[in-house]
Protein backbone atom coordinates (compact mmCIF):
# COMPACT_ATOMS: atom_id res chain seq x y z
CA UNK A 1 0.00 0.00 0.00
CA UNK A 2 1.32 3.40 -0.90
CA UNK A 3 2.80 6.21 1.98
CA UNK A 4 -0.02 8.22 1.04
CA UNK A 5 -2.57 6.17 2.09
CA UNK A 6 -1.19 5.41 5.33
CA UNK A 7 -0.37 9.23 5.97
CA UNK A 8 -4.68 9.68 4.70
CA UNK A 9 -5.68 6.91 7.16
CA UNK A 10 -3.59 7.96 9.96
CA UNK A 11 -4.83 11.08 9.26
CA UNK A 12 -8.08 10.04 9.59
CA UNK A 13 -7.98 7.84 12.42
CA UNK A 14 -6.57 11.17 14.27
CA UNK A 15 -9.80 13.41 13.51
CA UNK A 16 -12.17 10.27 14.53
CA UNK A 17 -10.47 10.11 17.91
CA UNK A 18 -10.61 13.57 18.53
CA UNK A 19 -13.96 13.55 17.44
CA UNK A 20 -14.74 11.10 20.21
CA UNK A 21 -12.82 12.66 22.40
CA UNK A 22 -15.11 16.05 21.85
CA UNK A 23 -18.39 13.90 22.25
CA UNK A 24 -17.14 12.65 25.36
CA UNK A 25 -16.13 16.06 26.90
CA UNK A 26 -19.40 17.75 25.60
CA UNK A 27 -21.91 14.75 26.92
CA UNK A 28 -19.97 14.92 29.99
CA UNK A 29 -20.40 18.79 30.75
CA UNK A 30 -24.09 17.93 29.34
CA UNK A 31 -24.04 16.03 32.63
CA UNK A 32 -23.04 17.81 35.02
CA UNK A 33 -24.75 20.63 33.68
CA UNK A 34 -28.30 18.47 33.70
CA UNK A 35 -27.25 17.24 37.44
CA UNK A 36 -26.54 20.57 38.79
CA UNK A 37 -29.80 21.96 37.34
CA UNK A 38 -31.46 19.14 39.14
CA UNK A 39 -29.93 20.21 42.34
CA UNK A 40 -31.08 23.26 41.94
CA UNK A 41 -34.84 22.48 41.26
CA UNK A 42 -35.17 19.86 44.31
CA UNK A 43 -33.69 22.56 46.32
CA UNK A 44 -36.36 25.22 45.00
CA UNK A 45 -39.59 23.04 44.74
CA UNK A 46 -38.17 19.79 46.86
CA UNK A 47 -37.93 16.32 45.54
CA UNK A 48 -38.65 15.04 42.08
CA UNK A 49 -42.06 13.39 42.44
CA UNK A 50 -40.96 11.30 39.14
CA UNK A 51 -38.29 9.55 40.63
CA UNK A 52 -39.31 5.63 42.14
CA UNK A 53 -36.63 5.81 44.82
CA UNK A 54 -36.11 8.97 46.87
CA UNK A 55 -32.53 9.84 48.85
CA UNK A 56 -32.25 9.00 52.51
CA UNK A 57 -31.51 12.20 54.73
CA UNK A 58 -27.92 11.10 54.32
CA UNK A 59 -26.89 10.24 50.60
CA UNK A 60 -26.11 12.82 47.96
CA UNK A 61 -28.23 12.68 44.90
CA UNK A 62 -27.90 15.19 41.73
CA UNK A 63 -25.74 17.55 44.11
CA UNK A 64 -22.53 18.85 44.20
CA UNK A 65 -20.41 17.35 46.83
CA UNK A 66 -21.00 18.75 50.56
CA UNK A 67 -18.86 21.59 51.56
CA UNK A 68 -17.91 23.87 54.73
CA UNK A 69 -18.64 27.10 54.89
CA UNK A 70 -16.34 30.08 56.48
CA UNK A 71 -16.85 30.64 60.12
CA UNK A 72 -20.45 31.69 60.98
CA UNK A 73 -21.20 29.75 57.81
CA UNK A 74 -21.56 32.41 55.70
CA UNK A 75 -20.64 31.58 51.61
CA UNK A 76 -19.97 32.93 48.27
CA UNK A 77 -22.86 32.81 45.91
CA UNK A 78 -23.52 34.07 42.46
CA UNK A 79 -25.25 37.13 42.42
CA UNK A 80 -27.40 36.33 40.00
CA UNK A 81 -29.05 32.89 39.24
CA UNK A 82 -27.44 31.50 36.02
CA UNK A 83 -30.69 29.33 35.05
CA UNK A 84 -33.07 32.69 35.76
CA UNK A 85 -34.05 33.02 32.34
CA UNK A 86 -34.41 29.26 32.30
CA UNK A 87 -38.36 29.17 30.49
CA UNK A 88 -40.81 26.23 29.33
CA UNK A 89 -43.06 26.67 26.70
CA UNK A 90 -46.81 26.02 27.46
CA UNK A 91 -47.09 23.55 24.58
CA UNK A 92 -43.83 21.37 25.60
CA UNK A 93 -45.69 18.03 26.56
CA UNK A 94 -42.09 16.41 27.86
CA UNK A 95 -42.01 18.74 30.58
CA UNK A 96 -43.27 17.93 33.91
CA UNK A 97 -45.24 19.33 36.44
CA UNK A 98 -42.01 19.25 38.88
CA UNK A 99 -40.14 21.34 35.87
CA UNK A 100 -42.49 23.92 35.61
CA UNK A 101 -42.84 24.73 38.72
CA UNK A 102 -38.61 24.78 39.07
CA UNK A 103 -38.29 27.26 36.09
CA UNK A 104 -40.48 29.86 37.89
CA UNK A 105 -39.13 29.33 41.16
CA UNK A 106 -35.84 30.06 39.43
CA UNK A 107 -36.82 33.16 38.58
CA UNK A 108 -36.28 34.41 42.29
CA UNK A 109 -33.95 31.60 43.91
CA UNK A 110 -30.67 32.15 44.78
CA UNK A 111 -27.92 29.90 43.25
CA UNK A 112 -27.00 26.90 45.38
CA UNK A 113 -23.71 25.93 46.10
CA UNK A 114 -23.04 22.75 47.63
CA UNK A 115 -24.75 22.31 51.38
CA UNK A 116 -23.26 24.00 54.05
CA UNK A 117 -21.37 21.53 56.42
CA UNK A 118 -20.62 23.99 59.36
CA UNK A 119 -23.03 24.90 62.12
CA UNK A 120 -24.20 28.69 61.59
CA UNK A 121 -23.48 31.10 64.30
CA UNK A 122 -23.72 34.59 65.28
CA UNK A 123 -25.88 37.02 66.67
CA UNK A 124 -28.15 36.68 64.42
CA UNK A 125 -28.31 32.90 64.96
CA UNK A 126 -28.67 32.88 68.69
CA UNK A 127 -31.28 35.51 68.69
CA UNK A 128 -33.08 33.17 66.27
CA UNK A 129 -33.41 30.76 68.50
CA UNK A 130 -33.83 32.81 71.87
CA UNK A 131 -36.64 34.49 69.74
CA UNK A 132 -38.39 30.76 68.74
CA UNK A 133 -37.86 29.67 72.32
CA UNK A 134 -39.36 32.68 73.84
CA UNK A 135 -42.62 32.45 71.80
CA UNK A 136 -43.33 28.43 72.08
CA UNK A 137 -42.68 28.24 76.10
CA UNK A 138 -44.62 31.23 76.42
CA UNK A 139 -47.48 31.30 74.43
CA UNK A 140 -49.97 28.48 76.13
CA UNK A 141 -52.72 29.89 74.06
CA UNK A 142 -51.56 29.38 70.31
CA UNK A 143 -49.33 31.93 68.37
CA UNK A 144 -50.91 35.41 68.90
CA UNK A 145 -49.72 38.18 66.62
CA UNK A 146 -49.54 42.08 67.28
CA UNK A 147 -53.44 42.97 65.83
CA UNK A 148 -54.94 39.43 68.08
CA UNK A 149 -55.07 36.91 64.96
CA UNK A 150 -53.51 33.93 65.21
CA UNK A 151 -49.92 33.87 63.74
CA UNK A 152 -49.32 30.73 60.70
CA UNK A 153 -45.96 29.19 60.19
CA UNK A 154 -44.75 31.96 57.56
CA UNK A 155 -45.62 34.48 60.25
CA UNK A 156 -43.31 33.39 62.48
CA UNK A 157 -40.45 32.53 60.63
CA UNK A 158 -40.86 35.87 58.27
CA UNK A 159 -41.16 37.97 61.62
CA UNK A 160 -38.45 36.05 63.71
CA UNK A 161 -35.88 35.78 60.92
CA UNK A 162 -36.36 39.47 60.25
CA UNK A 163 -35.82 40.53 63.73
CA UNK A 164 -32.81 38.02 64.34
CA UNK A 165 -31.42 40.06 60.90
CA UNK A 166 -31.78 43.13 62.45
CA UNK A 167 -29.46 41.94 65.53
CA UNK A 168 -27.06 40.89 63.60
CA UNK A 169 -26.16 44.27 62.30
CA UNK A 170 -27.30 46.24 65.63
CA UNK A 171 -25.51 43.45 68.11
CA UNK A 172 -28.77 43.38 69.97
CA UNK A 173 -31.29 41.03 70.05
CA UNK A 174 -34.52 42.32 71.40
CA UNK A 175 -36.89 39.84 73.44
CA UNK A 176 -39.43 42.27 75.30
CA UNK A 177 -41.69 42.69 72.19
CA UNK A 178 -44.15 39.56 70.68
CA UNK A 179 -42.44 38.54 67.84
CA UNK A 180 -45.65 39.79 65.62
CA UNK A 181 -45.55 43.28 66.64
CA UNK A 182 -42.21 43.89 64.25
CA UNK A 183 -43.30 42.36 61.31
CA UNK A 184 -41.90 43.76 58.29
CA UNK A 185 -44.11 46.28 56.19
CA UNK A 186 -44.19 45.85 52.47
CA UNK A 187 -41.89 49.07 51.93
CA UNK A 188 -39.17 47.24 53.50
CA UNK A 189 -39.45 44.16 51.49
CA UNK A 190 -38.88 46.23 48.76
CA UNK A 191 -35.25 47.06 47.27
CA UNK A 192 -35.00 50.55 47.26
CA UNK A 193 -34.05 50.77 43.37
CA UNK A 194 -37.20 48.99 41.95
CA UNK A 195 -40.56 49.17 42.09
CA UNK A 196 -40.67 45.28 42.07
CA UNK A 197 -40.55 43.11 45.33
CA UNK A 198 -38.05 40.75 45.67
CA UNK A 199 -39.46 37.16 46.35
CA UNK A 200 -35.69 36.75 48.66
CA UNK A 201 -33.47 39.03 49.76
CA UNK A 202 -32.13 41.48 52.14
CA UNK A 203 -32.50 44.94 51.74
CA UNK A 204 -31.96 48.30 53.47
CA UNK A 205 -34.05 49.55 56.15
CA UNK A 206 -33.06 52.36 58.80
CA UNK A 207 -29.51 52.33 58.10
CA UNK A 208 -29.94 48.00 58.94
CA UNK A 209 -29.44 44.98 56.46
CA UNK A 210 -32.64 42.99 57.22
CA UNK A 211 -33.43 39.67 56.11
CA UNK A 212 -37.13 39.95 54.54
CA UNK A 213 -38.87 36.77 53.86
CA UNK A 214 -41.75 36.06 51.28
CA UNK A 215 -45.55 35.64 52.91
CA UNK A 216 -45.75 32.00 52.43
CA UNK A 217 -44.32 28.73 53.11
CA UNK A 218 -44.04 27.63 49.59
CA UNK A 219 -42.41 30.76 48.51
CA UNK A 220 -40.07 31.09 51.56
CA UNK A 221 -39.37 27.34 50.43
CA UNK A 222 -36.80 28.71 47.19
CA UNK A 223 -34.76 31.24 49.49
CA UNK A 224 -31.43 30.89 51.52
CA UNK A 225 -28.41 27.71 51.28
CA UNK A 226 -29.07 24.74 51.48
CA UNK A 227 -27.33 23.22 54.61
CA UNK A 228 -26.53 19.52 54.58
CA UNK A 229 -28.88 17.79 57.64
CA UNK A 230 -25.73 17.20 60.06
CA UNK A 231 -24.87 20.63 59.97
CA UNK A 232 -28.92 22.43 61.25
CA UNK A 233 -28.50 24.81 63.70
CA UNK A 234 -29.96 27.47 65.93
CA UNK A 235 -31.71 29.86 62.90
CA UNK A 236 -31.38 27.64 59.91
CA UNK A 237 -35.54 27.11 58.04
CA UNK A 238 -36.66 23.33 58.48
CA UNK A 239 -38.95 22.54 55.45
CA UNK A 240 -40.88 19.38 55.41
CA UNK A 241 -44.27 17.64 53.74
CA UNK A 242 -43.64 19.14 50.00
CA UNK A 243 -46.91 18.53 47.93
CA UNK A 244 -47.59 20.01 44.66
CA UNK A 245 -43.76 20.87 44.36
CA UNK A 246 -43.79 23.12 47.33
CA UNK A 247 -43.18 22.93 50.95
CA UNK A 248 -46.75 23.15 53.11
CA UNK A 249 -44.64 23.16 56.51
CA UNK A 250 -41.75 25.19 58.08
CA UNK A 251 -40.27 26.05 61.07
CA UNK A 252 -36.90 27.47 62.54
CA UNK A 253 -34.51 25.12 64.10
CA UNK A 254 -33.24 26.01 68.02
CA UNK A 255 -30.57 23.19 68.01
CA UNK A 256 -29.57 20.50 65.93
CA UNK A 257 -32.25 18.45 66.62
CA UNK A 258 -34.75 20.56 67.76
CA UNK A 259 -37.09 23.20 66.00
CA UNK A 260 -40.21 25.29 67.12
CA UNK A 261 -43.23 25.47 64.78
CA UNK A 262 -46.75 26.29 64.62
CA UNK A 263 -48.77 23.04 65.18
CA UNK A 264 -50.64 22.34 62.21
CA UNK A 265 -53.95 20.82 64.01
CA UNK A 266 -54.17 23.28 67.49
CA UNK A 267 -52.43 26.43 66.27
CA UNK A 268 -49.99 26.82 68.82
CA UNK A 269 -46.65 27.31 68.94
CA UNK A 270 -44.41 23.77 69.86
CA UNK A 271 -41.41 22.73 70.38
CA UNK A 272 -40.89 19.18 68.36
CA UNK A 273 -38.09 17.04 66.64
CA UNK A 274 -36.98 17.96 63.31
CA UNK A 275 -38.31 15.69 60.67
CA UNK A 276 -36.32 12.34 59.30
CA UNK A 277 -38.30 12.52 56.09
CA UNK A 278 -36.75 12.54 53.09
CA UNK A 279 -38.66 15.32 51.85
CA UNK A 280 -36.74 17.56 54.55
CA UNK A 281 -35.11 20.30 53.31
CA UNK A 282 -32.84 23.19 54.99
CA UNK A 283 -32.37 26.33 54.49
CA UNK A 284 -29.91 29.27 56.13
CA UNK A 285 -31.10 32.35 55.64
CA UNK A 286 -29.01 34.38 58.14
CA UNK A 287 -25.87 35.48 56.88
CA UNK A 288 -25.75 33.66 54.18
CA UNK A 289 -26.59 35.93 51.04
CA UNK A 290 -29.91 34.89 50.25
Amino acid sequence: MPLWVWVVLGGVGAMLLLMMGLVLVIGGATSSIASDLHYQCDSAVGPDPSLTVTASRASTVARPTAQSAPTGGVTTVPTTNPYAELTIAPDDTGASDWQRACATALKDAPYQNAPLLTVGSGVGADCARQLALAQSRGVSSGAESSAGARMDAAELTRTVIYRASAAQSTGQCSLTAPVGAQTPSPDVARPPDSSVRRACGQSDSSGASVVVLPNTVAAQGACGQRVDLSAVSAGDLVFWNYRNNAPTEVGIAVSGTTLVTVDSSSGGLVERVIPSADDVRVKRVLGSGM
